[in-house]
């Protein structure tokens, strides 16, 4: 078998600036989802936007000494609920990455003040660059094709975003959060995976949305050499 790298998938995990140690409260979920995830050996981690709720620096300080035992370098992109600037502060400002044969590039979504995201498509094409074929991995909070028709969990321009990534033969992968919903689809070549939250499941029908039993945690990304790929959810306890 080709030689390969494992990316982990973390997304909304919502923390706040005061620790909470309730069953059902965030850092207990996040701490669990951790703990699941010890034996994927992770090469990078990937914190997908809504890492802390109130955007506070405390918040991220506790998420960043969480994720630091899974022992990897740990990218992250803001969501709706992120301050972008104590993100980065805490998580640096590096977007893109190499490992093994792959590229991974971090999309930034996030339009302060609006649950709803934006891609900004003249962007996208300077980070993704010539298509020389690189195998390419995306990731980003708000989803291109979403379960919901919510005007909060649209993304604007996410069409053109698909359409563009279509043409390219380097893009294999965008992982997504934002929905609180496992799903995955494959449009154009490229496959689009929500990523669950590590805290609550959603299920979004139509316009409306509710909590559910559905799955919580993370994702694991086997990537080979030879620009192919395995994923698989991991299930916190």
């Amino acid at each position: 078998m080709n030689a390969s790298v494992t990316v982990v998938q973390i997304s909304d995990l919502h923390l706040a600036a005061e620790p909470d140690a309730g069953e059902s409260s965030p850092d207990v979920a996040l701490e669990s989802t951790v703990d699941a995830l010890s034996g994927c050996a992770p090469d990078v981690v990937l914190l997908t936007g809504d890492v802390a709720d109130d955007g506070s620096s405390a918040a991220y300080r506790r998420v960043g000494a969480i994720v630091e035992r899974l022992g990897a370098p740990v990218l992250a992109t803001a969501g709706n609920h992120d301050l972008a600037e104590e993100l980065r502060a805490q998580f640096g400002t590096t977007t893109q990455t190499t490992v093994g044969e792959w590229r991974i590039i971090m999309i930034d979504t996030s339009i302060p003040g609006e649950q709803h995201g934006r891609v900004d498509i003249e962007q996208l094409r300077a980070e993704l660059g010539v298509d020389d074929s690189v195998p390419t991995v995306l990731a980003m909070h708000h989803p291109p094709i979403t379960t919901s028709n919510h005007p909060w969990f649209q993304l604007e321009r996410g069409a053109e975003a698909v359409a563009l990534l279509a043409q390219r033969r380097d893009v294999r992968v965008v992982l997504t959060g934002h929905l609180h919903e496992a799903f995955h689809v494959v449009s154009g070549g490229v496959t689009y995976i929500g990523c669950s939250s590590s805290w609550y499941s959603l299920r979004h029908r139509g316009e409306e949305y509710f909590h559910d039993e559905g799955h919580v945690g993370a994702l694991a990304l086997d990537l080979y050499d030879d620009g192919t790929f395995d994923w698989r959810r991991i299930a916190r306890p």
